[in-house]
């Protein structure tokens, strides 16, 4: 049996995992094709309560994550796709037959084949684009950051020596991780950022990187690696003065705009809207920083007429991660669950629900649909584990809102009383 899985963040190889650590058969191949030199894996994994779980992302070469000698690593970029003859085809021309294939080719940021080529932009998503992140810090005056997530977040907190301008078209900030009524105390927080030193003072407790992944050479526009993690800001040096700001450090939060236009000729101008107002009003910053929302990276799957996709571009998959093609799956971003509306659990692109995903897909490919069923409650609950500002997060999710939200103090251990 050969399986070909597509994809080198955390769902592809926890799928790949999974299929290792459950099929015995000495004459089984497990092919894993990556866009990027190094890939992710989980290590440390550890529950939390009933439905939480944490774990450290290590990103190393694909030898030291899989010594198994039945698994072989590509680096390479697929190009073709032949569902009826079970064959992908590789950038270089080679074509590579499988049995069963998974799909889990991620996402990249909105707007990066428009406007990935202008130096002023930049989309931080991958480890690649964070490392280059600090190269373009010391030549900024005004930043403009768009996006409402963890990434925005965290590099808010951190920044220092800069105008900061902060776009988000929800209504309040940290929208997809808090409810608004906690939402002055993250403000405060982010307003004052950090005080002194570094998160974890420089010493990354989930991600690691080996030396092969920080040469690693950097990606095409469409070729996209492993996205960011948790505490992808540790490494970095925000402490860079840019250039005439004398050390000072401002952050303008402009809520419920959208982004209606960008110019790009000459001198950088961005107009937005006010969806509370209805009033239009353009910025000129000198770095754009996406850090917001993101489409899935399907194009070359979505060539082939029999695959079912999602509204998103998201390729269609159910509850044992199977497509609408047999021997097919999809799994993390890439992929988008077609269960019933739940008011209990709701698809986000985390890392915690694609190492979730990632287990479940390669479990179905092994042992099969049913047996993957029976033992997935991930679709139950949704509850994901994380750090802001120093504080331990734990989310319960209902629906669109959080109905239990816990803040907790990592160096005292004690809960904020939020």
């Amino acid at each position: 049996m050969k399986y070909v899985i597509v994809g080198g963040g955390i769902a592809g190889v926890s799928c790949a995992n999974e299929i290792i650590g459950l099929e015995r058969c000495p004459k089984l191949e497990v092919v894993l094709v990556s866009g990027s030199s190094s890939v992710k894996s989980v290590e440390n994994y550890r529950k939390i309560g009933q439905y939480g779980e944490k774990f450290d992302v290590k990103e190393a070469d694909s030898s030291e994550i899989f010594p198994d000698k039945r698994f072989k690593f590509l680096h390479a970029t697929v190009t073709n796709w032949d569902a009826q003859k079970k064959q992908i085809t590789l950038q270089n021309g080679e074509t590579l037959k499988y049995d069963k294939l998974c799909i889990a080719t991620g996402s990249r940021p909105k707007l990066q084949d428009e406007l990935g080529s202008d130096s002023r932009f930049l989309f931080l998503r991958d480890t690649q684009s964070a490392r280059e992140l600090q190269n373009q810090l010391g030549n900024a005056k005004h930043l403009l950051i768009v996006g409402n997530g963890g990434i925005a977040t965290e590099l808010i907190y951190e920044l220092k020596n800069v105008f900061v301008t902060w776009l988000v078209r929800d209504a309040w900030i940290c929208a997809s991780f808090f409810p608004d009524d906690v939402e002055k105390f993250v403000e405060d927080r982010l307003l004052t950022g950090r005080s002194g030193g570094k998160k974890h003072d420089g010493v990354q407790k989930h991600l690691q990187y080996s030396t092969s992944s920080m040469n690693a050479e950097k990606s095409s526009e469409k070729l996209q690696g492993p996205a960011l993690g948790p505490d992808w800001c540790s490494g970095i040096d925000f402490g860079v003065e840019a250039s005439g700001n004398s050390g000072k450090r401002s952050v303008k939060i402009l809520r419920n705009s959208v982004i209606g236009n960008i110019e790009t000729s000459e001198e950088l101008v961005v107009e937005y809207l006010d969806r509370s107002t209805g009033v239009k009003n353009s910025l000129k910053p000198d770095l754009i920083i996406w850090a917001g929302g993101v489409v899935a990276n399907s194009e070359v799957w979505r060539e082939e007429r029999s695959l079912e996709t999602a509204h998103n571009g998201g390729i269609a998959v159910n509850d044992a991660c199977e497509t609408s093609i047999p021997d097919v799956y999809g799994c993390g971003d890439v992929s988008m669950l077609t269960l019933p509306e739940s008011s209990l659990w709701k698809q986000r692109q985390l890392w915690t629900q694609a190492r979730q995903l990632g287990e479940v897909c390669g479990r179905a490919m092994a042992a099969g649909a049913e047996e993957a069923r029976m033992q997935n409650m991930y679709f139950e609950l949704f509850s994901h584990c994380t750090t802001f500002f120093g504080l331990k997060v734990g989310k319960m999710c209902r629906n669109k809102r959080l109905t239990k939200t816990k803040i907790v103090n990592e160096t005292t251990n004690t809960e904020v009383d939020k």
